[in-house]
């Protein structure tokens, strides 16, 4: 006999039958209720435990709410809660934040990030009785997962964000977005999140150091990266077909970057070290990308052979951004084992490396142009070793 368990702040009714656990909702994107069993990962059969079954139907709730192919045919099938909200936003979102090809940007997926920590603390509430209190527990939660300080306000600006755009399109009463303004942004030393460690610059020594023990592919990554200043993000994506090499100096126009959806446009300069790193990948169909972990998995398999070892079917056709720092820590831990002194140190700093470099020998407006950036003071962030060699002048001239 079916036994009705607490109330839970999932919609729906979770129940025990012949403890086991099931769940009778009507998930977004469905026609009527169902029942279904809540059957942890990897498991074959519903969970005898009320908290595992809560968080599969959480799991399975947030699943309908971003992967739903079936986007809001008007905002009559609308039901006004959270999770109808979070959906129109998305679909708008995949349809405002493009590149130049109109492919969605990383951002879309910033808002994804930000928007299930959303879900988690209010799944079906109504989206007009979202107060600055939830708010602040959503905050909360965010801190206690151990997000830094910069992130959570990132992702809490993108929860206003969205008030803000569904007040705009009268979704919600607009008081119910002026009352999220009352919270401001967590500031430093002030609040429980964590602070992270600033990043700071790699000396190139212990780059080049680690090179030899990185696929070619990604010795290239790393090196091009340290000659450029270009953002990961912007490395990964690189194709034949966006680049110009009739000049001296090579522009490289990434199809994506940090500030696209801002109109900015954004162009790497490569100069004759670059260019000779580069001219063995180009050598592929005009849009196909240039660093591929297949052929780096080809490479590595050549050099490290065991008979018998076939290559995984998970590569992808290119890297992200997480896959090259985690092909980065690879060729340090190899260098180390090979006794080698080499420092940790991952893609990013190399950007903030090439920075103080540059700023340097060419000056801080030189430093701005190569990064990208819009004003001297985030050009400024990314200079710490100029603060040691000061600080060595000062303690050798007085």
């Amino acid at each position: 006999m079916a036994k009705r368990s607490r109330k839970s702040k999932l919609p729906g009714c979770i129940y025990e039958k012949r403890g086991r656990y099931y769940w009778k909702v009507k998930l977004p994107g469905e026609s009527d209720a169902k029942a279904r069993p809540l059957v942890p990962v990897g498991g074959r059969y519903a969970t005898t435990d009320r908290a595992v079954a809560e968080a599969v139907a959480l799991e399975t709730w947030q699943k309908a709410v971003f992967e739903s192919d079936e986007a809001r045919a008007s905002r009559a099938d609308m039901n006004g809660d959270v999770g109808s909200l979070v959906q129109a936003y998305l679909e708008f979102a995949k349809s405002y934040y493009l590149d130049e090809n109109k492919e969605p940007t990383r951002e879309v997926d910033n808002i994804k990030l930000a928007l299930r920590h959303l879900i988690d603390v209010c799944p079906t509430m109504a989206a007009e009785e979202f107060g600055p209190l939830k708010l602040k527990e959503m905050r909360q939660a965010m801190i206690e997962t151990g997000l830094s300080r910069g992130v959570v306000n990132q992702r809490v600006g993108i929860v206003k964000r969205m008030f803000k755009w569904a007040a705009s399109e009268e979704l919600i009463p607009v008081n119910t977005y002026h009352g999220l303004l009352t919270v401001d942004g967590l500031k430093r030393g002030r609040s429980e999140a964590r602070e992270p460690e600033p990043v700071t610059a790699i000396a190139p020594s212990h780059v080049y150091a680690a090179l030899p023990y990185a696929t070619p592919t990604v010795a290239a990554m790393t090196e091009l990266q340290l000659l450029t200043g270009m953002r990961s993000g912007e490395m990964v994506i690189m194709r034949p077909m966006d680049l110009e090499t009739s000049g001296a100096i090579w522009q490289y126009r990434p199809a994506t970057h940090k500030t696209a959806y801002r109109g900015h446009r954004r162009t790497v300069a490569i100069g004759p070290r670059g260019q000779e790193i580069i001219r063995p990948f180009l050598k592929r169909k005009l849009d196909e990308y240039c660093f591929s972990p297949a052929e780096a998995m080809e490479q590595f398999r050549d050099k490290n052979f065991r008979p018998g070892t076939k290559k995984p079917s998970y590569l992808g056709n290119r890297y992200t951004t997480q896959s090259y720092g985690n092909a980065v820590r690879y060729a340090i831990k190899a260098a180390r084992r090979a006794g080698v002194d080499v420092e940790d140190f991952h893609p990013h700093q190399l950007r903030h490396t090439a920075a103080t470099r540059i700023r340097k020998e060419l000056g801080l407006d030189a430093a701005r142009a190569v990064l990208g950036h819009r004003n001297l003071r985030i050009t400024d962030d990314y200079a710490e070793l100029d603060q040691s060699l000061a600080g060595k002048a000062a303690l050798k001239l007085g």
